[in-house]
């Protein structure tokens, strides 16, 4: 039998309108645009191993693939629902949490992850333990000092104060298998496209341990050029809190902590 592009044009466009695409791309999709990012994690959800294994092939090859075996694996009434636009889509979800999750406090839910991702890891499903810990970052320098969280990072600062002194906020966990104190790359330091680095070290279980305000002066002296990324690489040594013009801030950020 013969197919027509006409029967091929149809018969994609009721796939992409149907139920399950609808709900797959009502997690997966920002304005239209693909994040792979929250792919993977909607994969890994539903027990598919290693989905950046696919990190070579384009976007819509890996929506694609994956697509393709979540359709397999996701029971039809996660997403076959009467309406589903992003907001309801989510809705059922949410409600299939179980009550320890919907209750918990903001570590909690962050150590769970952390287990989570322990377990995966010891599994070799995935390669690092990766958390929302940046977020989590500026969201208790924001609670303590009532900055603004900008939307987008891409100037060089996180956030900015009433001053309009400007803020890049960095955080690291120290864990019993990786106790660096490296805090992630600074792009264009010498730039100074911050004014103040804020920073946090966190313990395995997502406790303040340690937290400090640097000028950048001080970040730039202290930094090492690191060439093939194009980058700057900085480690949150004790020494920091003692250096001049630094602002041991630990007291703040727990008591922000203690509020979330």
């Amino acid at each position: 039998m013969k197919i027509t592009r006409e029967q091929r044009d149809a018969w994609a466009e009721k796939s992409a309108m149907g139920p399950f695409n609808l709900w797959l791309n009502g997690l997966v999709k920002a304005d239209g645009v693909l994040n792979l990012d929250n792919l993977y994690e909607v994969a890994l959800r539903y027990g598919i191993e290693q989905p950046n294994r696919y990190e070579h092939l384009n976007p819509g090859q890996q929506r694609m693939i994956i697509g393709s075996m979540l359709r397999k694996r996701v029971p039809e009434k996660i997403y076959a629902a009467p309406s589903h636009s992003t907001s309801q889509t989510r809705q059922p979800e949410v409600a299939l949490r179980p009550d320890y999750i919907r209750h918990a406090s903001v570590r909690d839910l962050l150590l769970m992850q952390a287990e989570v991702l322990n377990e995966l890891r010891d599994r070799q499903i995935v390669r690092t333990s990766n958390s929302p810990l940046g977020d989590y970052a500026e969201l208790l320098f924001a609670t303590a000092f009532g900055w603004d969280l900008r939307n987008n990072s891409s100037d060089g600062y996180d956030a900015v104060d009433a001053a309009g002194m400007r803020y890049q906020i960095k955080s690291r966990r120290i864990t019993s298998w990786n106790a660096s104190r490296q805090l992630s790359a600074l792009r264009r330091l010498p730039e100074a496209n911050f004014d103040i680095l804020a920073a946090v070290l966190f313990d395995e279980s997502f406790r303040v341990m340690k937290a400090v305000l640097v000028p950048h002066a001080i970040v730039l002296a202290g930094a090492k050029r690191v060439e093939h990324t194009n980058s700057w690489r900085f480690l949150l040594h004790d020494r920091v809190w003692a250096a001049q013009g630094a602002y041991d801030v630990t007291q703040e950020i727990e008591a922000a902590a203690a509020k979330i």
